[in-house]
């Protein structure tokens, strides 16, 4: 399961690196903040780097609650985006209105109230505790319920994506975002799963990761594509101005 770990990190690192140029020439920058968001929350789900970042913030488990904001932050961001991909104008809406935004900070406000009630002196990556206690349980219930609310919002609109004509790398790339949102659904139950099922909380949590990047990577490509057949239109408009 380590080699899962560091395997979809390595994807996440190299799709930030990708961005890298764009970002620098100022285009494209939500898309950077996405990965840099997600590769940090990949990194701190991963035992060696979340005990050296958690001793650095006092060693009690704060390292998590950061983990959790920076995944609050990037099912925003890339709820946002993907809405936008799609022209999904009534999903960014309820994304950026009154009551999601109102989700988000009712959500935030409970995680930081069960972290401090869950009281875990001991750090530990994923905030495991030995037996199915009320406080962590609530703290992860907290820290889901926000990222599939997102899902929820955006499946809809994926799912017409799939269904309508269009660009068949667009087409593949709302199947594989709305398998992950899928994927993220399912996550729900990690909270009640007992310690010997770590392997399946872990394999839902990785697949989700990976298949937001798969479509993340093909809506990126689909937009190469298409500024590039624009391109070759406009350059054979310039050289047969009378077609």
């Amino acid at each position: 399961m380590i080699l899962l770990q560091w395997a979809t990190c390595a994807v996440v690192t190299i799709l930030l690196l990708t961005r890298l140029p764009a970002f620098l020439r100022g285009h494209n920058r939500l898309m950077f903040w996405l990965m840099t968001l997600l590769d940090l929350a990949v990194l701190l789900s991963i035992s060696g780097p979340y005990l050296a970042i958690d001793r650095l913030l006092g060693g009690h488990n704060v390292a998590n609650l950061v983990l959790r904001f920076i995944i609050f932050g990037f099912t925003l961001l890339l709820g946002v985006r993907v809405a936008r991909a799609f022209s999904g104008f009534r999903a960014e809406r309820a994304l950026l209105g009154p009551f999601g935004l109102g989700l988000l900070a009712a959500a935030s406000a409970v995680l930081v109230a069960s972290f401090v009630l869950s009281d875990l002196a001991t750090s530990r990556v994923g905030f495991n505790t030995p037996d199915l206690e009320l406080w962590p349980a609530i703290y992860g219930t907290m820290g889901r319920i926000y990222p599939t609310f997102t899902g929820i919002v955006l499946l809809p609109v994926l799912t017409s994506a799939v269904r309508r004509r269009g660009p068949a790398l667009l087409r593949w790339a709302a199947a594989l975002l709305g398998l992950g949102y899928f994927d993220l659904a399912i996550s729900n139950i990690i909270t009640v799963l007992p310690k010997e099922y770590l392997w399946l909380s872990q394999t839902i949590n990785y697949s989700t990761i990976l298949l937001l990047c798969a479509g993340l990577a093909l809506v990126w490509v689909s937009s190469l594509v298409g500024r590039a057949r624009a391109r070759n239109v406009a350059g054979t408009q310039v050289k047969n101005p009378h077609t």
